[in-house]
């Protein structure tokens, strides 16, 4: 694989997207909610840059993550990769085009077939979706397994016979067959054990180095996504409330819930400012709270919070959606 050119043009343009799903009835003369699971978000990403992707359980990032790629697909908004707008692709163009856009998911034993051999796994995509001759397949296999650091030796055996952070190489590697420009990492490193953990993360890093790679790193951990991250959105109820280069993020959150959500993860430095932990629970998508929605837990709340959402603006290079600004 050689090494792509990194430019700072967009990569990845994310417009006004919104997934909504209709909830269960409870009742036979009860009218079915809408729960916006991601509701109207906007962001970009350079061309071989890290946009990290945070928020509580139920903010809706493995939603966006997923309607990106069309594994789900949106109800509204335009999702543009490589100049092109996948959102408006039909099925049989979104099969070739997948080749360019990939995910390495957050369990790496449930996502790898376990009657296939790591070389299948491997190559199934080179199989499905090129017209490589086998000695071709063969080679290509030999050259992604040394760039994730596994073992020729490794090709006959199944995924049952390998440690948590070793099956995670092995679906990087199945993500990095057909050489894909843009790759979403949905919690790549949630599920392994600490020590593996910066292991997996220095891999990702190096290969992104190396391929010229552009990553949307989804996660909850902001000691992960401080990492491995150039720039973060921090999502709240299914939408942006905050979006800020990663230093600026971490020295001087804007968003309340930003500085809130720093201090309840333990390993995150910014204590130091003294925000308070975020109080109660993240309310239900399908009623939200009126006004801002995160207003019954906000320190700073006013009483416009209560009425009104806040528009999304830009203070000091960043976008937020906060009545204090």
């Amino acid at each position: 694989m050689d090494k792509k050119q990194i430019s700072p043009r967009a990569m990845v343009l994310v417009r006004a997207l919104a997934k909504y799903y209709t909830a269960r009835k409870a009742g036979l003369f009860e009218r079915p909610g809408i729960i916006r699971a991601v509701d109207n978000i906007s962001f970009s990403i350079p061309e071989g840059r890290t946009l990290g992707m945070v928020g509580e359980s139920g903010s809706g990032k493995t939603t966006a993550a997923r309607s990106i790629l069309r594994l789900i697909d949106p109800d509204a908004g335009d999702i543009i990769i490589n100049g092109a707008s996948v959102h408006e692709m039909e099925k049989k163009e979104l099969r070739s085009f997948r080749r360019n856009m990939q995910i390495v998911f957050q369990d790496p034993y449930s996502s790898l077939n376990p009657r296939m051999t790591v070389e299948k796994i491997i190559t199934e995509p080179l199989r499905i979706h090129t017209s490589m001759r086998h000695q071709e397949i063969g080679r290509k296999f030999e050259e992604i397994i040394r760039l994730v650091g596994l073992e020729e030796s490794h090709r006959d055996r199944y995924p049952h016979e390998f440690s948590g952070g070793q099956r995670q190489r092995i679906g990087i590697a199945r993500a990095l067959a057909l050489e894909p420009t843009f790759i979403i990492l949905d919690e790549p490193v949630s599920a392994l054990d600490m020590s593996i953990q910066g292991q997996i993360l220095n891999l990702l890093r190096d290969l992104q180095k190396k391929l010229g790679l552009t990553y949307l790193f989804v996660s909850h951990d902001l000691a992960v996504v401080e990492h491995m991250s150039d720039r973060v959105v921090v999502m709240y109820l299914g939408r942006i409330v905050e979006e800020n280069q990663k230093k600026n993020l971490y020295a001087s959150p804007l968003h309340p819930y930003t500085r809130s959500l720093m201090k309840s993860i333990p390993g995150v430095s910014p204590v130091k400012h003294g925000f308070s932990a975020i109080a109660g629970e993240i309310p239900s998508t399908e009623t939200p709270p009126p006004g801002c929605h995160f207003h019954p837990r906000c320190p700073s709340v006013m009483d416009i919070c209560r009425k009104t959402y806040p528009d999304m603006k830009t203070v000091k290079h960043a976008r937020v959606a906060c009545h204090l600004y």
